[in-house]
């Protein structure tokens, strides 16, 4: 083979492997936009990572931690509301405010806590959107939590309670 059609064949290879990778990784599953994956990724894995681990000094992880795996209610009420003020995870303190994420639907809010709450080494039950609305209706419109105030504020109101 003369030396200019070895060049060619190898330009054909790297075409035919180039074209072929983009076809898959465009084949690959993606998670579906209101994912719980989907969501955790968009609004929570810069603050608590990829990986769940949070960030050394400043956001705690979420991975096998009691806030995670521990009352459903108390973890809708800091997704919906955020907190501030000192929090201990695994052992460290952490003082930096949660972001409220009240503008996301329950659906959605329920999507991404099962996620966290099935991910991560955690193994928790899901959250469901009607926990996630008997929360809302209770709590109502308020700012952030302190987050001494949220660790008593734990439990899902009853269904059809006043």
């Amino acid at each position: 083979m003369a030396r200019s059609e070895r060049m060619l064949a190898a330009v054909l290879v790297g075409f035919v492997v180039l074209v072929s990778g983009s076809v898959f990784a465009g084949c690959a599953t993606a998670p579906a936009p209101d994912s719980g994956q989907a969501i955790y990724t968009r609004y929570c894995a810069t603050c608590h990572q990829g990986d769940g681990n949070g960030i050394e000094n400043a956001f705690p992880p979420i991975r096998e931690t009691e806030w995670a795996n521990g009352d459903k209610g108390r973890l809708i009420r800091l997704v919906l509301y955020g907190m501030q003020g000192p929090i201990e995870v695994k052992g460290k303190t952490y003082n930096n405010a949660m972001t409220p994420h009240g503008f996301l639907s329950d659906e959605q809010v329920a999507a991404v806590l099962t996620f966290v709450r099935s991910s991560f080494g955690n193994d928790a039950d899901a959250v469901m959107p009607d926990e996630v609305a008997r929360v809302r209706a209770q709590e109502g419109e308020r700012g952030l939590f302190l987050s001494q105030e949220l660790m008593t504020r734990t439990g899902i109101p009853e269904a059809d309670s006043p």
